[in-house]
C-alpha cells in the first residue's frame, strides 16, 4: 500500500511517501524565515507561499516515483488556516482525480498523534500528549477507530505562550527553541518554578496564567528600572511549564491505565519535556525530530492506520 500525503495546514508545505509503514520519501519547505520578521505567521502571506512551494514539490514527487504506482491520496483537511488547506486539498483532489484512486481528507491533530508511530505499531489503549503552537490537549485512543479528548488547553496553546514569553524577553522567534537552550544551560541554576494553574475540570489546561505571571513580573521590574535576568526567567518558566505537564500527565495515566503513551506536536522536541516524558510510563513513543513539526509522513501514516485491515 503505497500512500502519498500532503500536509498544509499552516506554514509548511509538505509532501511523503509511506509505504505498509515505511517511509520512502519526505519533502517539507518551511516559511519560518519569512514570517519571523512579524512574530508570528500571517494567514495571506502563508496561503501564497503555499501555491508557490507545492508547485516545487509536485516537481520533486515526479522525479522521485512514477506516480501512477500511488495507491491512495491524503491530505490535511481540518484543523488550520483555511488559505493554506485549501491550497493542499486542491492538489490532492487533482492528482485523485488524474490517477484515478482514493482521496482521503484527514484531521491534522490525529495525525501528530500518529508521528510517534511512524515505523512502529500502536498498543491500545494509547495516550496523547499533544504539545504545539496551536494546540494543547490529551488524546485517549482506545483502538484507531474510537478516540477522545480527555484535556485541552482552555485558552493559549503552550507553543503560543513560548512565543509569547521569549517574545517579551527580546529574544527570537520562534521562542521555544531559544528558551530549552537556556534552560539546558542553567536548569541546575534556577529551580524554582511559577504557581501552577487550577482548573475547573483538572486534565485541562490554562497556559495564559502561566504567561501573564511572567510577563508581569518582568513589566514590574522594567518599571523599577531594574535589569532583567532573562536566563532566570526563561529556565523558571520552563520548569514550570514541564512540570505542569507532568502533573497532568501523571494524573491521566492514572485514570485511563493506558498501553502506550505519545508526545507528540512541534513542543515534543523539546529536550526538556522530552526527557520528562520518559520517565513517566514503562512504554513511550516519541516521534523523531523531523516528525514533530508540521510534515506530511504523519498524515501518510494516520491514513496507512485508517485504511489498513
Amino acid at each position: 500500500m503505497l500512500i502519498f500525503a500532503i500536509e498544509s495546514s499552516h506554514d509548511d508545505t509538505s509532501f511523503a511517501l509511506l509505504e505498509d509503514n515505511k517511509p520512502i520519501w519526505m519533502s517539507t519547505i518551511s516559511q519560518i524565515n519569512i514570517h519571523k520578521k512579524y512574530g508570528g505567521t500571517v494567514p495571506e502571506i502563508a496561503s501564497r507561499l503555499h501555491v508557490k512551494n507545492i508547485g516545487i514539490l509536485v516537481n520533486e514527487l515526479k522525479e522521485k516515483i512514477d506516480i501512477t504506482k500511488i495507491d491512495y491520496v491524503a491530505y490535511t483537511k481540518e484543523p488550520g488556516l483555511i488559505g493554506s488547506l485549501h491550497v493542499g486539498y486542491m492538489v490532492a483532489n487533482a492528482l485523485a482525480i488524474y490517477l484515478n484512486k482514493p482521496i482521503l481528507g484527514l484531521n491534522h491533530l490525529e495525525g501528530h498523534f500518529y508521528s510517534a508511530f511512524i515505523e512502529k505499531e500502536v498498543e491500545y489503549p494509547a495516550l496523547g500528549l499533544l504539545v504545539s503552537g496551536g494546540h494543547s490537549q490529551l488524546m485517549l485512543y482506545k483502538s484507531k477507530d474510537e478516540y477522545e479528548i480527555i484535556g485541552e488547553t482552555q485558552d493559549d496553546a503552550v507553543g503560543e505562550v513560548y512565543d509569547k514569553v521569549a517574545r517579551k524577553l527580546s529574544l527570537d522567534f520562534p521562542g521555544g527553541p531559544i528558551i530549552d537552550r537556556i534552560w539546558k544551560e542553567n536548569n541546575d541554576i534556577y529551580t524554582d518554578h511559577f504557581t501552577i494553574p487550577k482548573t475547573e475540570k483538572y486534565l485541562n489546561f490554562s497556559f495564559s496564567g502561566i504567561k501573564t505571571n511572567v510577563i508581569n513580573l518582568i513589566n514590574n521590574q522594567i518599571n523599577r528600572k531594574e535589569e532583567i535576568n532573562k536566563e532566570k526567567y526563561a529556565t523558571e518558566f520552563q520548569n514550570t511549564i514541564v512540570l505542569y505537564l507532568k502533573e497532568h500527565m501523571q494524573e491521566a495515566i492514572r485514570l485511563y491505565n493506558p498501553k502506550s503513551i505519545a508526545l507528540v506536536g512541534g513542543v515534543s522536541a523539546n529536550f526538556a519535556i522530552r526527557n520528562m516524558f520518559l520517565s513517566l510510563h514503562e512504554n513511550v513513543c516519541l516521534p523523531k525530530l523531523e516528525y514533530t513539526t508540521d510534515n506530511a509522513m504523519m498524515i501518510a501514516r494516520l491514513a496507512y492506520e485508517k485504511l489498513r485491515k
